[in-house]
């Protein structure tokens, strides 16, 4: 059937081989917005310069992505991607870029983010996540995330693609 849940696997032998494919998956779903959720991976290969290189907004969804996003800047930590960013940084960057009153108020950034973030997940095409672990025979994929973002990430947009590293 059409709507038939359906899983491929791909395996890449490098960074330029899994972003050709992973463009050519969301080209093929005619994605014109991608949300993301945290992924080292995906970091590593560079796929949101890939995606955006082709025409496709990305937008990352953790929160410390997100901002390191807005800010124009790599994450600067594993776990804490804006370790170097005070609550003030996060309000003035809110201000510039969403247009958002300026707070220094953690409660309030955080619905602002969620508001905004809300959007981009009901709009996406495809949703793009790492994964802590996978079962290629049956689709399984296993990912622990802290925030809400991997289930919206990997439910709201129709395409799923979940980007693993093989150690």
């Amino acid at each position: 059937a059409a709507d038939a849940l359906e899983t491929r696997v791909h395996w890449a032998a490098d960074a330029e081989e899994a972003n050709r494919i992973i463009l050519g998956i969301a080209q093929a779903a005619g994605a014109r917005s991608v949300v993301k959720g945290k992924s080292m991976v995906t970091e590593e290969i560079e796929l949101n310069e890939a995606l955006q290189g082709a025409g496709i907004e990305v937008t990352e969804t953790d929160l410390g992505e997100f901002i390191a996003q807005l800010a124009g800047e790599k994450p600067s930590h594993i776990i804490v991607p804006v370790l170097h960013k005070s609550r003030q940084d996060v309000g003035r960057l809110f201000e510039q870029r969403l247009g958002a009153p300026n707070t220094d108020e953690p409660s309030e950034l955080n619905g602002l983010a969620r508001r905004h973030l809300r959007e981009k997940f009901l709009a996406a095409d495809v949703g793009i996540t790492g994964a802590n672990m996978v079962v290629a025979e049956n689709g399984t994929v296993a990912l622990v995330e802290n925030e809400g973002n991997g289930r919206f990430t990997t439910t709201a947009p129709r395409v799923h693609i979940a980007v693993m590293g093989m150690e």
